[in-house]
């Protein structure tokens, strides 16, 4: 009998194929092991309704970690359960640092995005087109001035992202925001970075559910590609890398899988998770 209990997976180039979507066959691996008792977990730099409604439907899919860690959410009970929320001070703080490049800065906050209107109006200049596109425009509401926003409802913030169209000044950022040692630094794509509170990682997430649903992190694998997959694949006994992933991510896996237009995290549980 498979020791895994639980899996856990990124979904932007994880679960999620190239066009955002997941094949029948997926869906149907998802489902076989939620049938033997693995809980199957959404772990996201996504807030929870950015988790696509197919996912969110499925049978059983009941617990989710949102926006790296920052929060993790039971939808059955419609409650938070853990979070790892950044201060508004600190917050401004790292403002003030992404307001020396050419990137844009925005926050999800209680499960919502926010997004300053010069930077929502014009993302085309910072390199976000096609599904990220929609996406941003999805899940992001507009503010006039987010610090002021922010001054004015505290509480809450989960996650800052920006996006850069100059890789030379994101790398120059990742740096400065690095050293400044007051915030995690991480990135989904190869254009952003992301922000959360110090300390805050889907690793950490993880840890905090499992201990909920009485599992140890032996019982736990996790998929993801990007980087701040990194402290969850760390994290769990069972750590799986796409195909796709970055290959300093590869170095520490315990398996690499398919990619994800393969149907890599399908092929990760059938392997290594489901009782034939």
């Amino acid at each position: 009998m498979s020791k895994i209990k639980l899996v856990a997976m990124d979904l932007d180039n994880t679960l999620l194929d190239s066009n955002k979507q997941i094949s029948e066959h997926t869906k149907e691996v998802l489902k076989e092991a939620i049938r033997q008792g693995v809980y199957i977990v959404p772990a996201t730099g996504r807030i929870f309704k950015a988790i696509p409604e197919f996912l969110r439907n499925i049978e059983g899919v009941r617990y989710a970690v949102c926006c790296n860690g920052a929060t993790v959410y039971d939808q059955y009970e419609e409650k938070i359960i853990y979070t790892n929320h950044l201060s508004v001070d600190v917050t401004l703080e790292l403002f003030r640092i992404l307001e020396k490049y050419h990137s844009t800065h925005d926050i999800y906050q209680n499960g919502q995005g926010y997004m300053e209107k010069r930077y929502l109006d014009h993302l085309s200049e910072y390199n976000v087109s096609g599904h990220l596109l929609k996406l941003v425009n999805d899940t992001r509401l507009p503010v006039d001035d987010l610090k002021k926003h922010l001054k004015e409802n505290p509480l809450g913030i989960e996650k800052i992202n920006a996006f850069f169209d100059n890789m030379k000044e994101r790398s120059a950022a990742i740096k400065e925001l690095t050293e400044k040692n007051i915030a995690s630094v991480s990135s989904a794509l190869d254009n952003n970075i992301e922000l959360n509170q110090f300390g805050c990682d889907k690793g950490d997430a993880l840890k905090h559910l499992a201990k909920c649903l009485g599992l140890t992190m032996d019982e736990v694998m996790a998929c993801g590609d990007a980087g701040n997959d990194t402290m969850m694949i760390k994290a769990a006994g069972t750590g799986v890398v796409m195909g796709n992933g970055r290959e300093e991510l590869k170095a520490i896996a315990d398996f690499v899988t398919k990619t994800n237009d393969e149907d890599g995290v399908a092929y990760a549980i059938e392997k290594l998770v489901l009782n034939s």
